[in-house]
């Protein structure tokens, strides 16, 4: 993100006390995983700083809690790069893709499974130790909405080619990918929260804007990523093409938009011990929602925009890249005759 555009976030910078360690180790994972064979893919990772973002969202996490936090970063961003090549615009293919990592959520993977698939499974094998079935339940309804988000993007570029803006940003919600992250954060951080209070509108207003606030950010930061790969379909191009605005206005509504959304949020956690008193929440309870607040929906927003203002995924250089190639490592096809093997361990 340019470092001359500005947002005032009201929420403490905050960093995993065990990032160094993390961040030194954080390619293991997917070089056992086979998903980083090449040291031009390896560098590549590396300069997106997805260590560093798990260390951002998770601050209260360490050990193999934040390894948890950093693998599914780094296996976000190897997703998320499959789509920026011919795959994302193919809509069948996309779907044949989806199909393929959705499939990780009804059955044991077989061996013919790509890559990523495996990738997921492993990450949701160490998600649901400790965790409830609600929990389980619900994850797994969150990581179904932002897989086949994917397949809408295609299906739009195929359409349409652009979006508007309300169609945009619906689509965006989902394969944003926060839903999945900020359950990352009751598992790294043990605090899973009740599911009255979790489906409470409180709460699901809560959730919207740091949903929201990730779209905003990431469309700034990944304007000049999306003009290197063709790609239309950006919340500041589509306000620019909507109502005839310079990127710089379209920049300006967007923090706008943002400082309205924080306004909300502070307002909203005014009234949780209300909602705690209305729900009969007794105070292990309380405690496990306030922690997912402060270390979950508080650091998701705060993390989006300092990782957003340091990581090299949207300098020119790596745009760049992406335009001549948009992934190192096919993923999505590749696969073996027996399923790689995780160095990573559950946490007990």
């Amino acid at each position: 993100m340019p470092q001359d555009i500005n947002f005032d976030i009201p929420f403490p910078a905050r960093r995993s006390p065990d990032a160094d360690r993390a961040v030194a180790d954080h390619l293991d994972w997917p070089r056992a995983l086979t998903m980083i064979t090449t040291e031009e893919a390896a560098r590549r990772h590396a300069k997106g700083n997805y260590a560093d973002l798990a260390t951002y969202f998770y601050p209260a996490a360490t050990g193999q809690d934040l390894d948890l936090g950093v693998d599914l970063m780094s296996w976000f961003f190897l997703y998320d790069d499959l789509f920026d090549g011919l795959v994302g615009k193919d809509p069948a293919e996309t779907a044949r893709l989806v199909g393929a990592v959705t499939a990780v959520f009804d059955a044991p993977l077989d061996a013919s499974a790509p890559l990523i698939s495996r990738g997921l499974a492993d990450l949701w094998r160490r998600t649901c130790d400790g965790m409830s079935a609600d929990f389980q339940v619900r994850a797994t309804r969150h990581w179904r909405e932002y897989l086949n988000g994917y397949v809408d993007e295609a299906q739009g570029r195929a359409v349409t080619g652009v979006h508007d803006s309300d169609t945009y940003f619906a689509i965006r919600r989902r394969t944003i990918g926060v839903l999945p992250t900020v359950d990352m954060a009751e598992r790294t951080s043990h605090c899973e929260v009740p599911k009255r209070m979790y489906e409470s509108a409180t709460m699901s207003a809560m959730l919207r804007i740091a949903i929201d606030v990730n779209v905003l950010f990431n469309d700034i930061a990944s304007l000049e990523k999306e003009v290197a790969v063709g790609d239309p379909n950006n919340m500041v191009l589509i306000l620019m093409r909507e109502n005839d605005w310079t990127s710089e206005r379209g920049i300006a509504h967007m923090q706008d938009e943002v400082r309205t959304r924080i306004d909300q949020f502070l307002l909203l956690e005014t009234v949780l011990p209300g909602v705690y008193e209305s729900l009969g929440l007794d105070a292990d309870e309380r405690d496990r929602t306030d922690r997912f607040r402060v270390d979950g929906l508080r650091t998701v927003i705060r993390g989006s925009r300092d990782w957003h203002r340091s990581s090299g995924r949207y300098d020119a250089e790596f745009a760049v890249s992406v335009g001549r190639q948009a992934f190192l490592e096919d993923l999505g096809i590749r696969s073996g005759d027996s399923a790689p093997q995780t160095t990573r361990k559950v946490a007990h």
